[in-house]
């Protein structure tokens, strides 16, 4: 039997568990970042986070910051925008915020707490201020679970989960712009563009409500969104319209600042914003 160079093995053995992973249930195991935003003022400038591995084996994380924040692709896809080197207009805190430990090795179940430390230039204007904080674990396992076959594989993920940090110092203040509203019926579902400008000095957090109401005034169906403003964006929802009849419907859209992942403290108020469309069967 020939024996493959190490090189090529290692090219097959790749493969070969790429392809079960496309036909296998897959398990992953990750290191828990809690909370998923953390917010940090000019007075105490410090911030924590905490680091817990939830898995059986032990994690390798190293901590990173980067500028960043929510943005949309031509698809309407939100996505996070990550820039290595921001200009002076952008509002970046991911240079003068520190994680203290920046790397460390967690043991299945262990608790980690990394503690941050913003020293801002001097003279730094009010206002808010962004970074992402980028924790990536090494060591993770991806576990192919084969049914009733006997295969299996393992192989060693490295994993990244980002969350945000706000920075605020002085009199911060936000509200939104709705650039755009349209709705499009489709035969089964609902096709929504929203498009959205912050205003002020600070990023609008906030909650979308979109509520379909036939010419009865009846409420047909309801969803509810999480919505972050940073930059200029334009947001594309698709909803299930599986158990709504034809007809004629207007989509009525509530902007808000209420958010239930997030603790109303940290939000920052702004006025309420409202919209309605006419919806049409196709």
């Amino acid at each position: 039997m020939r024996l493959l160079p190490r090189s090529r093995r290692l090219t097959v053995s790749l493969a070969l568990a790429g392809a079960t992973l496309a036909f296998q249930p897959v398990l992953l195991e990750a290191i828990l970042v809690a909370p998923h935003a953390v917010f940090m003022d000019h007075r105490t400038r410090t911030g924590q986070v905490f680091l817990v591995n939830t898995g059986d084996t032990p994690e390798e994380v190293a901590i990173d910051l980067k500028y960043g924040y929510p943005a949309t692709d031509s698809t309407g896809t939100v996505f996070i925008k990550l820039i290595d080197q921001p200009d002076s207009t952008e509002p970046s805190a991911a240079g003068w915020v520190k994680a203290y430990p920046r790397r460390a090795v967690l043991a299945p179940g262990q608790r980690q707490v990394v503690r941050l430390l913003a020293t801002p230039p001097a003279g730094l204007p009010d206002g808010e201020y962004w970074s992402r904080i980028i924790a990536t674990s090494r060591g993770s396992k991806v576990a192919v679970i084969g049914g009733d076959s006997a295969v299996s594989a393992g192989l060693s993920l490295e994993l990244r989960t980002i969350i945000s940090l706000s920075y605020r110092k002085g009199a911060v203040h936000t509200g939104v712009s709705v650039t755009d509203f349209r709705a499009i019926r489709h035969a089964d579902s609902l096709e929504v563009w929203f498009g959205a400008e912050r205003l002020g000095n600070a990023a609008f957090l906030g909650t979308l409500t979109y509520e379909l109401v036939g010419e009865d005034g009846r409420t047909r169906d309801q969803w509810e969104t999480p919505v972050a403003v940073y930059h200029p964006l334009s947001r594309r929802y698709v909803f299930p319209l599986d158990s709504v009849p034809a007809g004629r419907y207007a989509l009525r859209m509530r902007l808000t600042t209420a958010r239930n992942d997030l603790d109303q403290r940290n939000i920052l108020p702004a006025e309420p914003v409202t919209r309605s469309v006419d919806v049409e069967s196709p």
